[in-house]
């Protein structure tokens, strides 16, 4: 009678250890890609400075008051030619700026921020050069005069209607 002796495969060649491995190379793998992307990406949501920060929000309120005591309110229109149109008003005896800027900022995204100069056609109405308005998303805009004492807000997902702004009272 002869004896079969079975010699068991190599440990390379069993599904066992691979099976082992796997996690901790899935874990290898992932904290390669996130190192990656920590060093190659921008945080520009993260803030160095949050004292000069803060001061910097109490003068844009102050600059929102002064826009409420000029009785300030305005309306952006995109015009039939692309042109951004915005139609501005006071209260009486305020005088209107020669120009505007126009400040299209993208809630999460910097480089998709937009800054537009818009030039006065005529009493309270300005007019800038064709400007690519976005189509969607969610967009703060701020409309500001040269020597920035006020400002009016507004925040807008579409820009196919008309955006009023309101100074805060």
């Amino acid at each position: 009678m002869v004896a079969l002796v079975m010699t068991p495969p190599p440990w390379y060649r069993q599904i066992w250890p691979w099976l082992l491995m796997l996690m901790p190379a899935t874990a290898l793998f992932g904290g390669i890609a996130t190192f990656w992307l920590a060093a190659t990406t921008n945080n520009a949501l993260v803030v160095d400075d949050y004292y000069r920060e803060g001061k910097a929000i109490n003068q844009q309120l102050a600059r929102d008051t002064r826009a409420t005591e000029l009785g300030l309110a305005a309306t952006l229109t995109r015009a039939a030619d692309g042109r951004a149109r915005i139609e501005l008003a006071a209260a009486p005896g305020t005088a209107l700026p020669p120009a505007l800027t126009l400040r299209v900022v993208h809630a999460t995204r910097a480089e998709l921020d937009q800054i537009h100069q818009l030039n006065a056609t005529g009493q309270g109405s300005y007019t800038g050069a064709a400007a690519d308005l976005p189509h969607g998303g969610r967009w703060n805009l701020m409309i500001e005069e040269p020597a920035n004492t006020w400002r009016l807000t507004a925040t807008v997902t579409s820009f196919e209607q008309p955006v009023v702004f309101k100074s805060q009272p």
